[in-house]
């Protein structure tokens, strides 16, 4: 039977980093990872097929259609995420370190967001990497008044190929990958397994015991029992909860409640001159509401071969637009939810995802949508798309916009996607505030992340993986 000193599972932004940082200081790690490399794709809709959890078509069942992309390869969703880099709100952190009793120490989390910054690389979007879109929507946040700028991104040598959301084609995003696996290639302390997946887990009885584990291969079906002193499960908050019920560990009973998404749209709008919106970054700018905190608008870019299907239009208003597209920009926003939903898995490992939008949350999707609109108009659009499946979603001004009456969109004819599911197996909930939920197995990944963070997670959850590393590394003296 294979021994290892760490056996992490998954390769996102907690496993990959908290394996990488273990590798670092010589100890002895088996990543395992059930998606395999990812390569770029010319067709956004087979990178889609490829790279995304379920082919992409991960929803929700609640009052609404709500598809919650994630990634399935090495570098997780990281490899298809746009790069946006935003840290954790202060007084989110001091609220969980009061929270905590002290377990979780705000300022020492907050130096692990640094660090992840540094290694992440991240900058602010350079101007000249900008899209169209993105440079369309910052003049028209400030003819509005408002205070939009780029956003700060993990990158190095990003030429705005305009594929972040596809696998990067030139490399220049810095994914979990390459931020802290790559550096180790050669380096014997960690061995990555891709295409494999874990099949069972069984705690140790005793103090001091190894966990055991089987992992089987998806490319020869061949399963392995191994053992290693701790098991870390990474597999994200849609599928990390499925190893705690099914395996019952710790609070097993209490995993996969609390979900927390960041429901999303995006708008389009028509220009009199070239957008070419596949040119440069994608979500290259941003802004947070000036009125409301939980609203946060970023940009986006969707291809034309996703757009026709995505677009609440249908018929000769569809082909319009189509025809038209190159002249298309797009914008988007999501918001910090009060909702709550859950995963389940009564047929297996696959997530059965119930989520429902409440009012507060649908008021705020319909404002931000508005808001959105009312950017575009000033910036000179002669038409937008509303992300509403109602008759009157094509308003042509300002004035037909402000006249127009959403009274009758409720959530199930809201044009939405959720990103960045967090919280099902909470730290202070499920997991313990160093992250563990049973001798021998410790969780990291966006399940752990007590709340709706309102920005997207990526650097906190950095944080918490390097914090664990720490943690583990000093229980090895």
């Amino acid at each position: 039977m294979t021994e290892r000193e760490f056996i992490v599972v998954g390769s996102g932004a907690g496993g990959a980093c908290v394996a990488g940082r273990l590798a670092e200081e010589g100890a002895g790690v088996l990543l395992i990872e059930r998606g395999g490399p990812a390569s770029p794709r010319k067709d956004a809709m087979e990178a889609v097929s490829r790279y995304y959890a379920q082919g992409g078509f991960s929803s929700a069942l609640g009052n609404a259609l709500l598809p919650i992309p994630t990634g399935t390869a090495v570098g997780g969703s990281t490899t298809i995420n746009s790069g946006t880099c935003l840290r954790p709100p202060g007084r989110m952190l001091e609220s969980w370190e009061s929270g905590s009793g002290g377990a979780f120490r705000a300022g020492e989390f907050s130096d692990f967001v640094e660090e992840a910054w540094r290694r992440l690389k991240v900058k602010t979007a350079p101007e000249g990497t900008l899209s169209r879109s993105s440079r369309l929507i910052l003049e028209g946040f400030h003819r509005m008044g408002h205070a939009a700028a780029p956003l700060d991104r993990c990158e190095d040598g990003c030429t705005g190929a305009g594929r972040c959301c596809f696998v990067c084609p030139t490399g220049g995003k810095m994914t979990s990958k390459k931020a802290f696996l790559d550096p180790l290639a050669g380096n014997e302390a960690l061995a990555l397994r891709p295409r494999t997946e874990l099949m069972s887990i069984e705690p140790p009885v005793r103090f001091g015991e190894p966990v055991r584990v089987r992992v089987r291969s998806l490319e020869t079906g061949e399963s392995e029992e191994l053992r290693c002193r701790t098991l870390v499960l990474s597999a994200g908050a849609l599928h990390t909860p499925y190893f705690l019920r099914k395996f019952r560990l710790g609070r097993w009973r209490e995993a996969g409640s609390g979900l927390s998404v960041h429901p999303a749209s995006k708008l389009f709008g028509l220009f009199d001159e070239p957008v070419r919106g596949w040119e440069g970054v994608p979500q290259g700018v941003g802004l947070e509401d000036p009125e409301d905190g939980a609203i946060r608008y970023e940009g986006v870019y969707t291809p034309p071969e996703l757009a026709a299907i995505t677009l609440p239009l249908e018929g000769l208003r569809l082909k319009r637009w189509m025809d038209a597209y190159d002249r298309v920009a797009t914008f988007g926003f999501m918001i910090q939810d009060e909702s709550r939903g859950s995963v389940r898995y009564p047929f297996g490992p696959t997530p059965i995802i119930r989520y429902s939008l409440g009012e507060r949350d649908l008021s705020r999707m319909i404002r931000a949508a508005r808001f959105t609109a009312e950017a575009f108009f000033a910036a000179g659009a002669r038409k937008v798309v509303l992300p509403f499946n109602i008759p009157e979603n094509e308003p042509d001004s300002v004035d037909a916009l402000r006249n127009a009456d959403f009274s009758a969109v409720s959530p199930s004819r809201m044009q939405m996607m959720a990103f960045h599911p967090l919280g099902t197996c909470a730290a202070g909930r499920v997991a313990d505030w160093d992250l563990g939920v049973c001798p021998g197995v410790f969780l990291c990944d966006g399940s752990v992340v007590p709340q709706s963070l309102g920005v997207n997670p990526q650097m906190t959850i950095y944080a918490f993986a390097l914090r664990l590393a720490r943690r583990l590394l000093g229980s090895r003296a």
